[in-house]
């Protein structure tokens, strides 16, 4: 796995980091930027953007459990299939940001094994 690299040797405005590494034999690039109101992932296997999912953290007040956040997502652009859903919701339930998140995401694999790397590599740039 490529170590994480970072916007702090370059002058950027948005402050980023990105890794790659192989997944299930396919070449995965994960690019992670941090804006104040939003958190902007990128995740690859095919060098394109592909389908942007807006997912938003909602706190479910529950007496027994407390807080239990919830996730909701809206395909901004791309093919709105079921399974960019639920590989969004795994993704960023996961990493829990306490920002709303815009996800792209453009696999050649949705598999929960690849789902599950695509979460290690994304938390190696947070």
């Amino acid at each position: 796995m490529a170590a994480p690299s970072d916007s702090s040797s370059r002058r950027s405005i948005v402050p980023y980091k990105q890794a790659a590494d192989e997944v299930l034999g396919h070449h995965t690039e994960v690019v992670v930027n941090k804006f104040e109101d939003h958190l902007f992932v990128i995740v690859t296997q095919y060098m394109k953007i592909g389908t942007v999912v807006e997912v938003r953290r909602e706190l479910i007040s529950d007496e027994v459990q407390g807080d239990i956040p919830e996730f909701s997502t809206k395909v901004l652009l791309g093919k709105d299939e079921p399974i960019t859903h639920v590989v969004a919701k795994k993704i960023v339930t996961e990493i829990n940001p306490p920002i709303p998140v815009i996800l792209t995401l453009a696999l050649k694999d949705t598999s929960l094994e690849t789902a599950e790397a695509v979460i290690r590599l994304i938390k190696l740039c947070l």
